[in-house]
């Protein structure tokens, strides 16, 4: 597992899986104990998650279940808790989702969709998994199965992209774009545009939310950040910095959104 909060568990790809996919994640929400209107604020994301959204009976069989794609959000978004709702996902890097599926993945930016309007036949495989699986680790591995299949007959994404997006992942958005066309040996023009024509956004935009989000990980757990600390740890010139993204892209301050994920891991 590579992070926890609340409902929500990360884990790493499997090796054989990891140059297509950024994570595995499960969301359960409990069958008691939820407040009515109770929401978890889900952090801006450019990967695009392939998942099964439903709940299950006592003895596990899945039940109002269905496969849904998940968006890129460069913004956090609102997700309401429903009682006894479990989520299991594969989180698939931004540049492989089109050529695994031929799907576009920003134009479903923001948004959350039943799969069988995009991809009826790939719903259709996972919808028939479904009934075998008795937990939501289950139904993550029935999603994993599909990517691994689509894996072994999918062209790369462009190399230049690729090799630029793992290396903004791997240092989570510190190190600046222009040293990454350096690492490379490119142009940053060469490099926006290879990025921005294999995901849809730049190469800064992608840096700038991997950033936030490193920094507000970083508080997780901790009772009283040191935010001048965070900020340069996450990236950040200084602390003016990550509060201006914090509200740009989460409407919030990093000090109340930090409150916030507390409540949800007390």
């Amino acid at each position: 597992m590579t992070h926890a909060i609340g409902g929500y568990r990360e884990f790493a790809p499997p090796a054989d899986a990891a140059d297509c996919c950024e994570a595995v994640w499960i969301h359960r929400t409990p069958r008691a104990g939820v407040a009515g209107g109770s929401t978890h604020r889900v952090l801006p994301d450019m990967g695009v998650s392939l998942a099964f959204q439903g709940f299950r009976r006592d003895d596990g069989t899945a039940i109002d279940a269905a496969p849904i794609l998940i968006g890129p959000k460069l913004h956090a978004q609102i997700f309401q808790l429903v009682p006894g709702r479990e989520l299991a996902a594969v989180r698939i890097k931004a540049e492989w989702f089109a050529p695994l599926f031929d799907i576009d993945p920003m134009a479903f930016e923001d948004q959350v969709v039943d799969l069988a309007g995009v991809a009826p036949l790939l719903s259709e495989r996972l919808a028939d998994a479904l009934p075998r699986t008795r937990t939501a680790e289950d139904a993550a591995a029935a999603v994993m199965a599909e990517v691994r299949h689509a894996r072994q007959r999918a062209p790369a994404p462009t190399a230049a992209a690729a090799a630029a997006l793992d290396l903004v992942r791997r240092t989570a958005g510190r190190l600046p774009c222009e040293r990454v066309a350096d690492r490379l040996g490119v142009s940053d023009r060469h490099l926006r545009r290879q990025v921005r024509d294999a995901i849809g956004v730049a190469p800064k935009a992608y840096a700038r939310a991997l950033r936030f989000v490193e920094a507000m990980k970083l508080t997780d757990g901790v009772d009283r950040p040191a935010w001048a600390d965070v900020a340069m740890r996450s990236g950040y010139c200084d602390q003016s910095h990550l509060i201006r993204d914090a509200v740009a892209m989460s409407n919030t301050s990093p000090a109340a959104l930090h409150a916030e994920r507390r409540r949800e891991n007390p």
